[in-house]
C-alpha cells in the first residue's frame, strides 16, 4: 500500500519547498472567465509574483512566525489534510479553535512553506463590511481634488488614485499561485457578513460600481489602481 500523505503538498513541517509548482489546475467548477492570457498579461503576473517574494522576505516578523509554527502532524494530521483539500479544490478553510490554539498562525506557517508571499490580513470587527475587505474609494480626495483642478481637465481619467483594492479583492487578482487570505475572527462579524463571503468564493468576482460607470463612457480606458501590499503600487484593470 502506497504512503497516503504523498498527495500532500502543504506538509506542515517548517521546511520551505516548490511543491505549490506541482499543484493541478483547479477543477472546471473553480476556473472563473474573463482572464487575461495573453504573453503580455503572463508577463505582468510573473513580475508581480517576483514582487510579492521580495516584499515577504523583507517582512522578518511575518517570516518568523510562519517558520516557528509546527503542526504535530500525528495528532493533527486531519488539520494538515484540510489546508491541502482547500488548496486542490480552491476553496476557502474555515478554522475554528480556541484562543492561542494556532490557528491564525496556521496561515503564515501554509504562506511561508509553499512560498507564496505575504499573508493577506483582515481583521474582522462587528462592524466589517464586504466592501471594506474588497476595496476602499476615496471620493471626499476624489471630489476635493477635482475643486482644485481646471474645469477644462478630464478628472474622471484619474479615479484610479482615488481606489485602492484591500485584502479580499488583492486576492483576487490573478497570480502564479493561490494567495493566503486571513479573514481573522470572522465569528465578530455582522450576521450577513459571512453569506456574502460565501457567495463571493463561489462566483469568484466582484464588481467595482465606480468603475463599472466609468466603463459605459470609456469602453477602452485601462484605470489603474493600488493593491494591498502598498510596495506593489500599480495595476492594470480592463474595464
Amino acid at each position: 500500500m502506497g504512503d497516503l500523505t504523498e498527495w500532500r503538498i502543504f506538509q506542515g513541517n517548517r521546511e520551505q519547498h516548490n511543491a505549490i509548482e506541482d499543484l493541478p489546475d483547479p477543477p472546471n467548477w473553480r476556473k472563473f472567465s474573463n482572464i487575461d492570457k495573453s504573453a503580455v498579461a503572463r508577463g505582468k503576473i510573473d513580475a508581480h509574483w517576483q514582487k510579492f517574494q521580495e516584499i515577504d522576505k523583507e517582512n522578518t516578523r511575518n517570516q518568523e512566525r510562519g517558520k516557528n509554527f509546527r503542526i504535530q502532524t500525528e495528532q493533527h494530521s486531519d488539520v494538515v489534510d484540510a489546508v491541502n483539500a482547500a488548496l486542490y479544490l480552491r476553496r476557502p478553510l474555515l478554522v475554528t479553535g480556541k484562543p492561542g490554539s494556532g490557528k491564525t498562525s496556521l496561515a503564515y506557517a501554509v504562506a511561508y512553506e509553499l512560498k507564496l508571499g505575504p499573508v493577506l490580513l483582515w481583521p474582522i470587527t462587528a462592524r466589517s463590511t464586504l466592501q471594506e475587505g474588497l476595496y476602499r474609494y476615496d471620493a471626499i480626495a476624489r471630489l476635493q481634488d477635482a475643486q482644485l483642478a481646471d474645469k477644462d481637465s478630464n478628472n474622471s481619467q484619474n479615479i484610479g488614485e482615488y481606489i485602492q483594492l484591500n485584502s479580499v479583492g488583492t486576492a483576487f487578482l490573478p497570480s502564479n499561485f493561490p494567495r493566503v487570505l486571513l479573514i481573522d475572527e470572522i465569528d465578530k462579524s455582522d450576521i450577513n457578513l459571512p453569506n456574502d463571503l460565501l457567495n463571493l468564493f463561489e462566483e469568484g468576482e466582484f464588481e467595482i460600481p465606480e468603475l463599472a460607470r466609468l466603463s459605459k463612457k470609456l469602453s477602452d480606458q485601462k484605470v489603474t489602481v493600488r493593491t494591498a501590499l502598498t510596495l506593489v503600487r500599480h495595476r492594470e484593470i480592463q474595464l
